[in-house]
């Protein structure tokens, strides 16, 4: 009789090493070929997930991501005073997008002005695409989105809905006075 065990998928976690360890020696104690290492194979959306914190980790000034205090908010720049791209990355855009969210959604009140802000600015056409000439657009009443430090694709959301509420972020500091 002949015993066929195939592949195990696990996250990185020592426990799971640990029981594929454990699991060939079982396996060995009634004569079945077991390679716990051979045999375990790595999830491939967490391998991603790791690979991915890599890369935004060499982003971000940590201290900036976990501030108490407010960051300083800046209005749009014009085109005459673009940043470069690396004078951009070195202002870590991640956390000052991180801390913006945290800010906005930090409580019911806050939110309801951010929403205010979208309503006003539809009914009274302030935000508009570039463009010769600007276009007037409507924005849907989105809330800002949080990161989630176990979803790599979370922080490419929260960039995508900052860049898309970006009007609405310009007018509600300018409205609150953050600065």
């Amino acid at each position: 009789m002949t015993f066929q065990i195939g592949h195990w998928t696990f996250d990185n976690a020592a426990n799971n090493r640990t029981f594929m360890t454990e699991l060939a020696v079982l396996l060995h104690s009634r004569d079945i070929n077991f390679d716990a290492q051979d045999r375990r194979i790595m999830c491939f959306p967490h391998i991603i997930n790791i690979c991915s914190q890599h890369v935004i980790s060499k982003f971000i000034n940590i201290e900036l991501t976990n501030a108490t205090k407010v960051t300083p908010v800046t209005l749009a720049p014009n085109n005459a005073t673009r940043q470069s791209f690396y004078n951009a990355v070195s202002c870590d855009p991640i956390a000052l997008g991180r801390n913006t969210v945290r800010v906005l959604r930090s409580s019911g009140q806050r939110q309801d002005t951010f929403d205010d802000i979208i309503k006003d600015g539809n009914d009274k056409g302030w935000f508009s695409k570039t463009g010769n000439p600007p276009v007037n657009i409507q924005l849907c009443p989105l809330q800002l989105l949080q990161d989630v430090k176990t979803r790599w694709d979370s922080v490419y959301f929260m960039i995508m809905r900052l860049h898309e509420m970006r009007p609405v972020s310009y007018q509600y500091f300018a409205r609150v006075g953050f600065t």
